[in-house]
């Protein structure tokens, strides 16, 4: 997971992107005037419904338990523009599970970074999960962002999050992510960001296709409702199609490839942020 800090209000008088991104009232589980921003193709794609899913190359900003699937992967994507604030994002991420150390365990790094105009972003996180118990596993992760406006310096925050992901039956995952759980402070004015906590299931059909639903609660915010469905259209395509409430948004995507190497590009349009366009690889080993 990232962070956001709340933005003193003289600086976003000077950013038109800030102004507009900070009247959106749902946050997500890494913001706390912000919307919901996936990092990844198929994060956006599936609407950010990501909580209790096994976790690709990025799923440590989701779920820190998601990583701990005995799998590696790497990846790289690029979302233009991120919604109409022309707000770019580039983002790459690497897992590392089966470690010489503990078969059972894995570590993943993370950075993402925005950028628009004057004002830039940058996220490193880094987690360790390991599989507990057979079909139990967890995760936690410390989050670094650093926001920078040019002119007015820049603020830094330090996160922690954890996750928990249990498989229920062979087909029903539960996963539940909370960040922020040490209550950090950003900027001079030690503004406090709050925790937030996703909560999930998902149902792997007989045919391979996958539905998912994710509740998003933040104290003193209304809750947000994210689902999503990933349908097998052959043997090397997925389709991915999402929705989410408060604000309201919907997604697509299609991801093309092997278990080895696959290209995902995804399109949502946010009622508030405007549309994005994503396009990622991933490789797994």
């Amino acid at each position: 997971m990232f962070l956001l800090p709340l933005i003193p209000l003289d600086i976003m008088r000077k950013t038109i992107t800030l102004a507009g991104l900070c009247c959106l009232l749902c946050p997500n589980s890494l913001q706390a005037a912000f919307d919901y921003l996936p990092v990844d193709p198929k994060g956006i794609a599936m609407s950010g419904a990501m909580t209790a899913l096994s976790g690709n190359a990025w799923g440590v900003f989701y779920n820190p338990a998601s990583s701990a699937n005995g799998r590696s992967a790497a990846g790289i994507s690029y979302a233009v523009p991120y919604g109409d604030s022309q707000l770019r994002n580039l983002s790459g991420a690497i897992s590392l599970g089966q470690l010489p150390f503990d078969k059972r365990g894995a570590i993943s790094i993370g950075v993402n970074h925005y950028n628009a105009s004057e004002y830039h972003e940058e996220t490193v996180v880094t987690g360790y999960a390991r599989e507990l118990l057979p079909k139990i596993r967890a995760g936690l992760a410390i989050s670094r962002m650093t926001q920078k406006i040019d002119g007015f310096g820049e603020n830094s925050a330090t996160g922690v999050n954890a996750g928990l992901q249990a498989d229920l039956t062979s087909a029903l995952i539960f996963g539940i992510s909370s960040t922020n759980l040490n209550a950090p402070t950003i900027g001079a004015v030690k503004s406090k960001l709050p925790r937030t906590t996703l909560t999930g299931l998902s149902y792997r059909l007989e045919t391979g296709s996958l539905l998912t639903v994710n509740a998003q609660t933040v104290p003193g915010r209304s809750a947000c409702l994210l689902a999503a469905g990933e349908f097998t259209a052959y043997r090397s395509l997925h389709l991915m199609v999402g929705v989410a409430t408060n604000p309201s948004l919907i997604s697509a995507g299609a991801s093309f490839g092997s278990e080895t190497l696959k290209a995902t590009a995804a399109v949502s349009r946010n009622i508030d942020l405007g549309t994005t366009s994503a396009f990622g690889l991933e490789v797994s080993w």
